[in-house]
């Protein structure tokens, strides 16, 4: 019986252990198995991450070319992009032949041929390229000789921004616009839809205005930042259009509509009357300009105006008769010293963001004001009253190249009054009217709280080219022995002056206020030469010849647009969606 047992117990065994070596073999086989797709997925892991080091590669490459491909154009070059050539495909023997090389077992490395598909970047275009690199795992038996090859191909769209070029800038109340490639771009306060993009929300940063009619299918011509309004004039083949957005309280968006309203999108003006069978039709619109809540054109060489006329700066009827008009209306003509009945404008003023006095020049080349006149803003000389509905000519002056003006017209405090700036007399700027802080560039001690007629500005070398004023400081772009500098003179409590001088602290350091002209160096670009000056309200502007602007002064409200809300004592760069890192599109 105890034989019978142990034989019994001793086929089961031989037949478990038999069951266990199948259980293990099976168990052997399927690690062995796993071990080896572990691998192979390893490889071709590594073979796609040497793939995306090709796009990479590719990408860098046509960032530095302008969007173009660069590779396969050298003669004795190998063709395509790889780890041992430069961007020209051409072999660099100081460049590394493979992307990873562990020695006896294997290496890794990458080829990119010719684009699949590229596009090159425009003015309203981004540019483009279909990137396709093929990347390779070589297995190798420690002497160099290749067993297995893993590989993998890798695609990438990349793209760039569109060549975004500022033209223009103009400053309204606390906001800032500018002509960007044909589009508009404003940034700044936005509480009654002033940025024009369909919003009432502030942005420190520049958002494109919408859009419509001949601002999509036209070029911009011309734009105007006033009070919390904004306006620009197109062109196309059917003709020029205004068109404009913003507070609309007064009538000054010029669509026939107002009382408590605003438009937080562009609409276009509705000319009606004389306006609409002739000035205004076809391509007679020139230039448009805008001060306060009002709004002017130059159409047929005439100047018309709409918005409100509380201290007669629609220049039609009287002050405050009629209050307001929706639509454009002719301004007065004749009279002592005032325009002449058969005159021919050329340029309105610019600025004018919160004062309430408008300029223009005609064909002859003088000047003629007309608005608020109780700080002498208007530089007629002695007036009766505070406010002229007839534009009057500004005493002194022969040969007016440009006139800019702004300032307050409410406050009590006379060193923040309107003041108005002129080119005139071979290139020698003017100013006058509230002159308490510097602005009108007055020399000498006591200098007066305001000026009724124009006084020449002293310390500005070379010949001005342009003056653009602010609330309570002024600037002129210079042509001095050839080159183009920036000078200003007035109010610096926020910086507006740009001198990168410190407004705090002991003198001689404090820079309050000052009537000398001060030269702007600081902050701009080296090797960049200045196109184009801008200022208003509490900033001032420079577009450069590389297109991009420069703006300081007060952002509080973002209307810098460099992406803070702090005042800037120097130029500092607005960002203008400039040209950065391409990004990839997966």
């Amino acid at each position: 019986m105890i034989r019978q047992k142990n034989g019994y117990s001793l086929v089961l065994i031989v037949l478990m252990s038999t069951f266990i070596l199948a259980l293990l073999a099976g168990a052997m086989k399927v690690v062995t198995q796993s071990y080896v797709y572990s691998q192979e997925e390893y490889y071709y892991k590594l073979a796609q991450e040497a793939g995306e080091a090709g796009t990479a590669y590719a990408n860098a490459c046509l960032d530095s070319n302008g969007a173009e491909q660069s590779w396969g154009s050298v003669p004795g070059g190998i063709g395509s992009l790889r780890p041992e050539t430069n961007c020209k495909g051409a072999v660099n023997p100081s460049y590394e032949k493979y992307v990873f090389d562990e020695g006896n077992k294997f290496r890794t490395t990458f080829e990119v041929g010719d684009l699949e598909a590229s596009t090159r970047s425009t003015a309203l275009s981004a540019a483009t390229a279909q990137i396709s690199s093929i990347g390779r795992v070589e297995i190798t038996n420690g002497s160099g000789v290749v067993l297995k090859t893993y590989t993998a191909v890798v695609k990438k769209s990349v793209t760039w921004p569109a060549d975004i070029d500022a033209t223009r800038t103009v400053s309204g109340t606390n906001r800032t616009c500018a002509i960007l490639s044909n589009n508009v771009w404003c940034w700044g306060k936005n509480n009654m839809g002033q940025l024009g993009d369909g919003t009432t929300s502030d942005s420190n940063i520049p958002v494109k205005v919408r859009s419509i009619g001949d601002m999509r299918n036209g070029e911009i011509i011309d734009i105007f930042t006033a009070q919390h309004h904004s306006c620009v004039l197109t062109k196309s083949s059917t003709g020029r259009r205004i068109y404009c957005w913003g507070d609309n309280r007064s009538g000054q968006l010029g669509n026939s509509d107002f009382g408590g309203s605003y438009s937080a999108v562009p609409i276009e003006i509705k000319v009606v009357g004389l306006a609409a069978t002739s000035d205004f039709s076809g391509n007679k619109i020139s230039a448009i300009g805008g001060t306060g809540d009002t709004s002017c054109a130059i159409a047929s060489g005439k100047v018309y105006c709409w918005g409100s006329n509380r201290f007669g700066q629609l220049g039609y009827g009287s002050p405050g008769s009629p209050g307001y008009s929706a639509a454009p209306v002719m301004i007065n003509s004749g009279g002592s010293n005032g325009i002449p009945n058969n005159y021919s404008a050329t340029k309105l003023s610019t600025g004018g963001s919160r004062s309430q006095t408008m300029c223009v020049i005609t064909t002859e080349k003088r000047a003629y004001c007309w608005g608020q006149a109780k700080f002498g803003q208007l530089g007629v000389g002695p007036v009766a009253g505070d406010n002229y509905s007839r534009a009057t000519r500004v005493k002194g002056l022969e040969d007016v190249d440009d006139i800019s003006q702004d300032g307050y017209w409410w406050t009590k405090d006379p060193d923040y009054v309107t003041h108005t700036c002129a080119i005139a007399n071979a290139g020698r700027v003017y100013c006058w009217g509230g002159a308490g802080r510097g602005q009108a560039g007055s020399l000498g001690s006591g200098t007066p709280k305001k000026h009724i007629e124009p006084r020449l500005v002293h310390g500005l070398p070379g010949v001005a080219l342009q003056v653009e004023v602010g609330i309570s400081h002024s600037c002129a772009l210079m042509n001095n022995g050839g080159k183009k500098e920036v000078y200003c003179w007035g109010n610096n409590e926020m910086g507006q002056l740009g001198a990168n001088k410190k407004y705090e602290g002991p003198p001689p350091e404090v820079i309050i206020w000052t009537y000398e002209p001060m030269k702007i160096n600081d902050g701009l670009p080296a090797g960049e030469r200045i196109v184009s000056l801008s200022a208003g309200a509490n900033r001032g502007c420079v577009i450069m010849t590389n297109k991009r602007s420069y703006c300081w002064g007060l952002n509080n409200e973002g209307q810098i647009g460099d992406g803070t809300n702090q005042n800037r004592i120097s130029p500092t760069e607005s960002l203008f969606l400039r040209p950065v890192q391409n990004r990839y599109i997966y």
